[in-house]
């Protein structure tokens, strides 16, 4: 009995670029992905004690890429091109918003009146640090902003006001160290 004969495929070229194609392919595509992440989602690295203990230094955190989006609130935690001659971005969190009447006395902090219950300190007193700074009202544009650490911080006590325009993102979430990650 005789089979009919199938017809031949001619043989697949096994160049060495068509052999890595897939993998080409693969890492572009997760480059591509990286690089969208880097601009919606960038990360920073924490440098010192300033937000302890809610940050560690050397603990990376990834904000809010989309910051003109975003609508400050009180607690926010923020990351900001200080107006100090420092080249690295601050870390802080939002203690008052514009048109809020800030006042530190007593070794508490008070916001439109009250004493704020902040239960993210590192258990200091909170001391004023420049006397034109220690009851404000928040102009328009501007946050007020304190580190957790109070006794090791240099924030809205010795500089003043940060203006929106200055802040790098809000952080969303903790992923180094992973002792910290919730």
């Amino acid at each position: 009995m005789h089979q009919p004969s199938l017809p031949l495929r001619p043989a697949r070229s096994t160049s060495p670029l068509r052999r890595w194609l897939p993998t080409i392919r693969f890492g572009l595509v997760c480059l591509g992905i990286w690089l969208a992440l880097r601009t919606v989602a960038p990360s920073y690295a924490i440098e010192g004690d300033s937000m302890y203990p809610t940050f560690h230094d050397g603990g990376r955190v990834v904000l809010n890429g989309a910051s003109r989006l975003w609508t400050p609130q009180h607690g926010d935690v923020i990351v900001f091109d200080p107006p100090t001659d420092s080249p690295n971005p601050y870390i802080k969190r939002i203690i008052g918003l514009p048109g809020d009447e800030i006042e530190i006395t007593g070794g508490q902090v008070w916001r439109n009146g009250a004493v704020l219950d902040e239960p993210y300190i590192a258990g200091a007193e909170t001391t004023c640090l420049r006397a034109r700074f220690c009851r404000l009202t928040v102009p328009d544009g501007d946050v007020f902003v304190l580190g957790d650490n109070r006794g090791n911080s240099t924030d809205s006590r010795t500089f003043g006001p940060v203006e929106l325009d200055d802040v790098v993102g809000e952080v969303l979430f903790t992923f180094w160290p992973l002792s910290d990650v919730p």
